[in-house]
């Protein structure tokens, strides 16, 4: 990219990164991230039947206050969500060790499914929708907890980001809607390897490792914190 308005600024996500650290979303993000490392290993992840509840749990305190399911009952969209996470399981575990750097290389079977059980919790009776059309933070804001490679792409976020990242600006997205949006998100990360070098830095300073970084939501944080920056 030649555009360098298109890049990450480094020292504009260090300043935008301590401010998102301030606020209430960081702390939950932080707190979950935590867990989920120190959790996941090679035979054991947070959506397996050992840890799935715990999960569930702490999806239940964080995802209301985020807005997820407005505006909708939260009870009910996570009612619906409980059943959905017990869906994923072995899907869950087929894309875990995928990162935003391979996400073409990601399975599509198993994050279809994932996109149709985490929608579904936003639809009427908690039912498929069959072109797949959803909410896209109905989507992404609990996957951005559980795999951390995906923006949640909330309004702010949406229409902050450079077009040419083929963001859509409306609310419900299909499938391919997102899986086009990061893919260029992927691009965009690699053609950048000083920025993936300091999130690993940041990683390994944050959460103690950097063989599993977050790169969705370090990406996302910047964006949003851009955002609301310019009053948006």
């Amino acid at each position: 990219m030649a555009n360098s308005s298109l890049h990450i600024d480094l020292e504009k996500f260090k300043s935008r990164f301590q401010a998102f650290g301030s606020l209430d979303y960081a702390g939950d993000f932080k707190g979950f991230w935590k867990w989920k490392v120190k959790t996941e290993k090679d035979d054991e992840h947070v959506l397996d039947g050992k840890h799935r509840n715990e999960t569930y749990r702490r999806l239940c305190n964080i995802l209301p206050g985020w807005l997820t399911y407005r505006p909708y009952s939260s009870s009910v969209c996570l009612g619906i969500l409980e059943s959905s996470l017990a869906k994923m399981v072995d899907a869950y575990n087929q894309v875990r060790h995928y990162s935003l750097l391979e996400f073409s290389k990601t399975p599509t079977e198993p994050l279809e499914l994932i996109w149709h059980e985490l929608g579904r919790a936003k639809e009427e009776d908690g039912d498929r929708n069959p072109g797949g059309f959803y909410s896209v933070v109905a989507v992404t804001k609990p996957l951005m907890f559980l795999w951390g490679q995906t923006l949640a792409f909330d309004s702010l976020v949406r229409s902050f980001v450079p077009k040419s990242l083929n963001v859509l600006r409306n609310y419900n997205w299909v499938f391919n809607d997102w899986k086009h949006a990061m893919n260029s998100f992927q691009d965009f990360l690699r053609e950048q390897p000083e920025v993936i070098d300091f999130f690993k830095k940041v990683s390994l300073e944050t959460y103690g490792t950097d063989s599993i970084i977050p790169y969705g939501q370090f990406i996302d944080l910047y964006y949003w914190v851009a955002g609301k920056e310019c009053g948006l």
